[in-house]
């Protein structure tokens, strides 16, 4: 039997950055949930030559997808001299800033969506489909929880009462049509990465 093709692409999550305590090192997270579970989600370095690093969300998709829901957490520890104020992360979706807060340590997941809710605080996740002006599957989610890769923020934290209107203004339950497009990772458009 032959080994499946396995193509990098752009992937899409959730980031954080984090002073390590009493250093000048960062610690860079990305996590979310992966659609097929022969999938791998990791940070990569990006080539250009500047301190903090730049970094790409990169999965490894294969064309045919094992359908199962697997989460990932992907870490990687930087040094920051020169004391800049966040981290330069390119996905699916583009380019963030990803702030770099104290080195604080973060309470288990569950009591973050917990006290999210409580202080009516929630974000407007999009399905990723390709295509930039429009948001398509749109939902609403407490700030701090975790959400399949195949969506990307859109809005928020905001009320829930902000949200909502924000869903009913801009997104469309209605996914378009790709046609006879040819899409890496399923019927899931993420863009390939050549080697460069």
């Amino acid at each position: 039997m032959s080994e499946e093709q396995t193509y990098r692409v752009l992937g899409v999550g959730q980031y954080e950055a984090r002073w390590v305590q009493r250093s000048f090192m960062v610690k860079l997270t990305a996590w979310g949930i992966l659609p097929c579970r022969n999938y791998r989600a990791q940070l990569e370095m990006r080539p250009e030559r500047v301190i903090p690093p730049m970094w790409d969300m990169v999965f490894y998709v294969q064309d045919i997808c094992q359908e199962a829901l697997r989460p990932f957490k992907s870490e990687v520890i930087m040094l920051n001299a020169k004391g800049a104020k966040g981290i330069h992360v390119r996905d699916a979706v583009g380019e963030h800033e990803v702030p770099i807060k104290q080195a604080v340590p973060v309470t288990d997941i569950g009591s973050v969506v917990k006290a999210a809710a409580n202080k009516d605080e929630y974000r407007v996740y999009a399905l990723l489909t390709g295509i930039v002006d429009k948001h398509y599957g749109c939902i609403i989610v407490p700030v701090g929880a975790i959400v399949p890769a195949i969506y990307y923020t859109v809005y928020g934290p905001a009320s829930m009462k902000e949200c909502q209107a924000f869903v009913a203004d801009n997104c469309s339950q209605e996914l378009p049509d790709f046609g006879e497009a040819e899409a890496r990772g399923g019927e899931i458009p993420w863009p390939l990465l050549t080697e460069e």
